[in-house]
């Protein structure tokens, strides 16, 4: 879940969690150890990386060790539940101790109040992080990252990057691979159940239009060149009707945008549809600006138009401009133009930029493009458990 400062509440389950944490890590020294290693999966949300290491162990992995995601959020620990999802809650002690006799933990967005467990415990702490960052990050952005044992990264380039920019020591920095776009790289189907939760119309292409937050910049809009959300939508609507397209709006999970009302647009944040990957898999077009979604969309090696707008970050790219590997446009015009064309014509698209998603996808995956990345990384998961 995302924590806000100004709500007490959050402030009390961080009390608690970091509480829980101090019992769990001594417990871990009194409690006897589980049949089976357990290991633990901790972020936001199940998504992304963290969720296709879980589909991955329920396939293949379950008679090895068990494994949990681990939820700061009652209620989404509840929908979790709900969904048949094998969850652990940091508001229960009998689960935070259970997560202190676990053999690792495995996060993409940092610890909350847990960090004591990496000083405290010898735990397994590795993280996968949570996209391919456009964003600059800056060393004491991970100081927690930077005692893990292990960070897998999606290629070298990445890994010179947390090397040489993020200071991590290079030994732990494993360029493994990112999980959370296997599917997309093996091209597997879409769901159709997704399809009709977020209600595409049969027969439909899909258009999906996802910005990144205001990241550093407090006074950004969702919605580029100075257009209000209205405009910018009905100008894009109009396009895609026209075509039979569906827009789909998606917000992240850190920002909202409201429900506006068009036969043909829908509304899927990543708060109430946190399957990214599901998404990029019906969409035919993606438009973003510096979304770290850009880099997920490009395994599937299809049209992409990037809105040239500032960059809201304070201390400037990990990844720069030069990895926009599709079309970048600077005003609405220009944007409507390419929009119509590609939706008429894709394979011109494809003629004119199939070097540089080529020249992109070599450098942020370098040979994990084979869709099995999650498979060897809880092989070598196992392999670690196993030696320590």
């Amino acid at each position: 879940m995302k924590i806000y400062k100004s709500k007490p509440g959050h402030w009390l389950l961080l009390i608690r969690q970091g509480l829980f944490t101090l019992l769990a890590a001594a417990g871990r020294h009194l409690l006897p150890a589980p049949d089976k290693p357990t290991v633990i999966l901790y972020g936001h949300q199940l998504s992304g990386n963290l969720s296709a290491l879980y589909e991955e162990w329920q396939k293949s992995y379950s008679d090895r060790f068990d494994l949990y995601f681990l939820s700061l959020d009652p209620q989404y620990s509840q929908t979790l539940l709900s969904e048949g999802v094998r969850v652990l809650r940091c508001g229960s002690l009998s689960d935070m101790l259970k997560t202190g006799r676990s053999s690792a933990i495995i996060t993409d967005h940092g610890l909350h109040a847990m960090s004591p467990l990496v000083r405290l415990t010898s735990i397994l702490f590795i993280d996968v992080w949570h996209g391919i960052p456009f964003k600059g990050f800056v060393p004491d952005d991970f100081r927690v990252q930077h005692q893990y044992d292990e960070v897998w990264v999606s290629s070298p380039l990445l890994k010179e990057v947390y090397v040489h920019q993020y200071a991590f020591d290079e030994e732990k920095v494993i360029p493994n691979g990112y999980a959370r776009v296997d599917k997309l790289f093996r091209r597997e189907p879409p769901d159709p159940a997704l399809k009709v939760r977020a209600d595409i119309p049969e027969g439909h292409s899909i258009v999906l239009y996802a910005p990144t937050w205001q990241q550093d910049d407090k006074g950004r809009e969702l919605f580029p060149f100075n257009q209000t959300q209205d405009n910018f939508i009905e100008r894009l609507s109009s396009i895609c009707q026209a075509r039979e397209t569906t827009l789909v709006i998606r917000s992240h999970i850190n920002a909202s945008i409201d429900s506006r009302s068009y036969d043909n647009v829908r509304y899927c944040s990543m708060k109430d549809f946190p399957d990214a990957e599901g998404l990029l898999m019906l969409a035919d077009i993606l438009i973003c600006d510096w979304s770290s979604i850009s880099f997920d969309y490009l395994a599937l090696n299809r049209p992409t138009i990037f809105l040239d707008v500032p960059p809201p970050f304070k201390n400037g790219f990990s990844l720069d401009k030069r990895c926009r590997f599709g079309m970048v446009v600077s005003d609405m015009d220009e944007l409507s133009t390419c929009l119509e064309q590609t939706l008429k014509n894709p394979e011109s698209y494809s003629r004119q930029y199939s070097e540089s998603h080529e020249a992109v996808t070599a450098a942020v995956y370098g040979e994990n493009t084979d869709g099995y990345v999650a498979d060897r990384q809880l092989n070598h998961l196992a392999e670690l458990i196993c030696r320590y």
